[in-house]
């Protein structure tokens, strides 16, 4: 672990020219708070809108009957954008301004929104995803990166971190409350509405409130640009797509071919530019690196545990949109609340002891999640919530705080883009790994019960093969459809649990080189 007295270690290879601050080039507004709650506006409308699409996907796969790999794809479009750009819109905001890529990213993400809105097939959502994906890629680095330059103090700059992942946390607690209220009087397209509103007051408010800045030195890297979006889209393609299609099908392997040379080529790319979009000298620091671990597994526990218990609510307890979105606030509100005191929690503590704590606490309620069953109630189901809000809690803005205060202010803006690309990674890979093996285990926990149960195999077959796609068991004689209703219940919370157990045991191991490895304090201004 290296010494706190080493505070420019993650960026010592190549240390900034120090320039006198000017309004144009990163000085200190004069109302930082003003500028910092509006920039968390964006941030809270991007992620309004992935936990209010999942609470509407029941209603839109009634509405449109997409396929169960198109459904994949109206969540997934989006995370595959802001992955795929969030570093280029970092590098975007240092050159034309932190500011204007943040305005013009909350513009698009509102456009998205009413494209989402007036969207009556699958391929339009999906393509209306895209277009929020687009926006969001630019609202996340550029907001954080605003939060970042308002504060020279890093005591002061963590605090407002604090502040800016509590508005990610109420943006998922309000995206299913609002969505469930809304689909209970109208259609599926109405929960985009809640992202043109919110949309719409930070467009508004923007150019008002927040301080323009931008790196003074900054170039454009455009063959990292490039390589770097091939590279990130490639592999976050074939996570998503491979848990439909399978991992080892030949597109799948392709995909991952092109990932590889893409990523070669990148790394080759950035380590001859004068001015690379991420520099990898930074993650010579053990520190940095393992903070950036931490980031993905934050986010891989966090949208992984929440979709589970999601999944839970919805397929074995039979619960609507908005009673699974009261019940997620034991997790969301937990989350929020715990946040807005984990600036204060960082400096007494460090981040050593800080990051370690929230992996354990975050694996440990995924881990206590595995007291659900198929017929219990809510009380075995929100101490894991509760428990795995608070490790989010303890996560998010320490992590994102020890990448930012790691780095000289100048590179501030490449940190920030460089955490958010590493979250957005560990947010595809949550659903997509454990939410591949609750689909993917399911089946063959159904077959096997129901023919335990009796039935002769090719009819626990075919009724297995029903289920997948959808079928109830209503057509089913009243004896046989009882004993399908409850196989199925005990089968899907068996592939719950193993998703929960592999997920709280990744959060445990990851804990280990956390605490080997992050340092104790930043202290970079």
């Amino acid at each position: 672990m290296q010494n706190s007295s080493q505070p420019h270690a993650a960026g010592a290879a190549r240390p900034p020219a120090r320039v006198a601050p000017s309004a144009g080039h990163g000085g200190t507004p004069a109302h930082p708070w003003r500028g910092v709650l509006t920039v968390c506006l964006g941030v809270m409308m991007a992620f309004v809108n992935v936990s209010s699409t999942i609470g509407a996907l029941g209603a839109i796969q009634q509405d449109v009957h997409p396929s169960a790999s198109t459904l994949v794809w109206v969540t997934s479009a989006y995370s595959l954008v802001v992955a795929s750009l969030v570093m280029s819109a970092g590098t975007l905001a240092d050159l034309i301004g932190r500011r204007a890529v943040f305005l013009a990213g909350a513009a698009v993400f509102t456009a998205g929104s009413v494209l989402a809105f007036t969207a009556d097939s699958t391929g339009l959502l999906i393509t209306a995803q895209a277009v929020m994906g687009l926006g969001g890629a630019a609202v996340l680095p550029a907001s954080l990166s605003i939060v970042s330059h308002s504060f020279t103090d890093p005591h002061q700059r963590t605090k407002a971190i604090g502040a800016w992942a509590s508005c990610s946390g109420l943006g998922l607690a309000v995206g299913p409350l609002g969505a469930g209220l809304l689909l209970n009087h109208f259609s599926w397209h109405s929960v985009y509405l809640i992202d043109v509103v919110i949309g719409a007051l930070t467009v508004v408010l923007t150019p008002f409130l927040v301080t323009e800045s931008k790196h003074p030195t900054r170039r454009l890297d455009l063959p990292g640009v490039l390589l770097g979006t091939v590279a990130i889209a490639s592999a976050t393609y074939a996570i998503i797509e491979g848990g439909s299609s399978g991992y080892t099908s030949g597109r799948i392997i392709t995909v991952y071919a092109v990932f590889a040379v893409s990523l070669v080529l990148f790394l080759t790319a950035e380590a001859r530019h004068h001015d690379p979009m991420l520099d990898l000298r930074l993650f010579r620091n053990p520190s940095y690196t393992a903070v950036m671990g931490v980031a993905a597994a934050s986010m891989f526990g966090f949208v992984g545990t929440s979709l589970l218990a999601v999944l839970y609510m919805e397929r074995v307890q039979q619960l609507s949109a908005l009673a699974t979105g009261v019940r997620l606030l034991a997790m969301f509100a937990t989350y929020i609340a715990v946040s807005a005191f984990a600036g204060r929690l960082v400096q007494k503590a460090g981040f050593t002891l800080m990051l370690t704590a929230g992996l354990v606490v975050l694996g440990a309620g995924a881990l206590a999640l595995l007291a659900i069953g198929p017929f219990t109630g809510y009380d075995a189901l929100w101490p894991g919530l509760l428990i795995a809000g608070i490790g989010s809690a303890l996560l998010t803005a320490p992590s994102t705080a020890a990448a930012v205060n790691s780095v000289p202010r100048l590179q501030a803006g490449m940190a920030s883009a460089t955490v958010n690309m590493f979250r957005q990674i560990g947010s595809v890979l949550g659903p997509s790994i454990l939410g591949t093996i609750v689909t993917t285990r399911f089946p063959d926990h159904l077959e096997d019960r129901l023919i335990t149960a009796g039935i002769p195999a090719p009819d626990a077959a075919r009724i297995t093969a029903g289920a997948v796609h959808g079928d109830g068991a209503g057509e089913l004689p009243a004896a046989l459809a009882g004993t399908v209703t409850d196989a199925a219940a005990r089968a899907f919370t068996d592939a719950v649990h193993l998703g929960l157990l592999i997920g709280g045991i990744t959060l445990l191991v990851i804990a280990i080189p956390t605490a080997l490895f992050v340092r104790h304090r930043n202290t970079t201004g």
